[in-house]
């Protein structure tokens, strides 16, 4: 399906990875395609090698695009929020609202094969978690987290909101059931319900 409006005189690379998010939400990793790419954003199939040198590159590039935007939306439900419980229940929320709504590309940001560009991935993914952190040192200083235990609690809970979202995309949990299901999970959490 080619673009109504082809890509002229403007910032290729990124006409490039914003086509590759709709296909990707379309068909999967599997239907990207730099040359399909190339033609839907209506330049020469050589033209995207400068920014992409192959397809693992492109891979790359839209799972570290992808690791940016779950950050984004991550900092914007965090700082929404003055209170620690609230933080923790709005940073879950957004996270398992990304992972339904693009889960072609959670599924790629989390299980791909790295390239040359896997140190860029795996910053992105860093950076992306970072607002997580964040909850648990607010919920340290509110008190009703222990000392050491941000990281460890940040990464509890992505596992669990990444499961939550696996078990949905896979069919196992129904999706009217997610909201529930994260509910119970995040009142797990230390102060979760203060």
């Amino acid at each position: 399906m080619t673009q109504t409006r082809p890509y002229h005189h403007g910032n290729l690379r990124q006409a490039v990875l914003d086509r590759a998010a709709v296909v990707l939400r379309e068909r999967g990793a599997a239907g990207l395609s730099l040359r399909e790419l190339s033609a839907d954003v209506g330049v020469s199939h050589a033209a995207p090698r400068r920014h992409f040198a192959d397809r693992q590159a492109l891979l790359d590039a839209v799972a570290a695009d992808g690791f940016a935007r779950l950050g984004t939306r991550l900092r914007e439900a965090v700082d929404a929020h003055p209170r620690y419980a609230d933080r923790l229940r709005a940073a879950a929320t957004a996270y398992l609202d990304f992972g339904l709504t693009e889960a072609n590309l959670v599924e790629l940001m989390f299980a791909h094969q790295r390239g040359a560009g896997g140190a860029q991935v795996r910053q992105g993914a860093t950076d992306a978690f970072e607002p997580l952190l964040d909850v648990f040192r607010h919920g340290r200083q509110e008190g009703v987290v222990a000392d050491g235990d941000a990281e460890r609690l940040g990464l509890l809970l992505v596992a669990t909101v990444q499961g939550i979202t696996n078990l949905v995309a896979c069919g196992v949990v129904p999706a009217a059931e997610a909201g529930a299901l994260l509910d119970a999970a995040v009142g797990r959490f230390p102060g979760a319900g203060a």
